[in-house]
């Protein structure tokens, strides 16, 4: 049995590059950090998503944000090239984009 060149496949193994919209460990910790005093401002919840999929790579890393036994987010914070976008997940309107995450969580008015 005999092989040429041409009969070769490669299959690549790399996922594409999203250094731009992904969360820093240190964006993380921010928000945990965050967490913990928006408590005082009427949230008692984050989700941080990864969205760590090869299919989709322009969608960017978030963290979603809940009021007392809110069973739907009241905020999202998602990471964009640049900086990151506060959106409200009811109507999906953008509220704001801002250059750092400490600066967005800031923005996050207190829950009614």
């Amino acid at each position: 049995m005999s092989y040429s060149a041409s009969s070769a496949v490669v299959i690549p193994f790399a996922a594409p590059v999203r250094a731009g919209n992904r969360m820093s460990v240190r964006d993380k910790i921010v928000a945990l950090e965050w967490a913990d005093t928006a408590r005082d401002a009427g949230y008692t919840r984050i989700a941080l998503d990864t969205s760590a999929s090869v299919d989709e790579p322009e969608l960017g890393d978030f963290l979603l944000v809940y009021e007392r036994e809110a069973m739907w987010a009241n905020w999202g914070v998602g990471c964009c090239d640049g900086g990151y976008m506060i959106w409200r997940p009811s109507d999906g309107a953008t509220i704001g984009w801002y250059p750092t995450l400490e600066k967005a969580l800031a923005a996050i008015p207190p829950a009614e």
